[in-house]
């Protein structure tokens, strides 16, 4: 059973996840995430320090979710399979977890100089840079492209489907769609 401490930290981080998803770092306000995790402001700040040390510990969470949706293995077979299941399984995680698409595209904030979302976005892009990386060793995708240049347009192509289609409503019909096509030009793109 979880302490006092750990449950009232554990709301805390729950409210701010919500707050700077809809508001951002600049709209975000402590007073709203205090009240929604119905604890004190200055229990918050005795936890956090501060609007910054609450994001950043938002931010580390998000990258911990990034690195446990993206571990295991694609599953084995051509290249272009590969690829696609690195892909479909990245647009299900940014659906799944939408606050690493808000997340990812917040500017940086003050005192988050070594910024946690970088950690995310490289668990996010790794897979798809570990199969581009296979396929050019079998031969079967062009060696003179750069599978770190893949992997982030993959991953950026990603995250500006989704900020559009969070806006519509429509980011789980879409996600297979988007993985679909996504892989279709980026095999185009690698092959011989």
């Amino acid at each position: 059973m979880p302490s006092d401490r750990e449950s009232s930290r554990a709301r805390i981080l729950a409210a701010a996840v919500s707050e700077f998803t809809t508001f951002g770092f600049a709209g975000a306000r402590v007073e709203r995430i205090a009240r929604q995790a119905r604890v004190n402001k200055q229990l918050l700040f005795y936890y956090f320090g501060s609007k910054t040390g609450v994001f950043r510990a938002v931010l580390e969470q998000a990258a911990d979710v990034a690195q446990v949706a993206t571990r295991g293995t694609i599953p084995a077979g051509m290249a272009d399979t590969r690829l696609r299941a690195a892909l479909t399984r990245l647009a299900a995680t940014l659906v799944a977890h939408p606050q690493l698409v808000r997340l990812s595209t917040e500017p940086p904030s003050p005192g988050t100089a070594r910024d946690p979302r970088t950690r995310a976005l490289a668990a996010l892009a790794e897979p798809i840079r570990a199969v581009v990386l296979d396929g050019q060793g079998v031969g079967f995708f062009r060696d003179d492209v750069d599978p770190e240049f893949v992997a982030q347009l993959a991953l950026d192509m990603a995250l500006g489907h989704m900020v559009g289609k969070r806006r519509t409503g429509e980011e789980a019909a879409a996600a297979n769609a988007w993985s679909q096509k996504t892989t279709d030009l980026l095999i185009r793109a690698l092959g011989w």
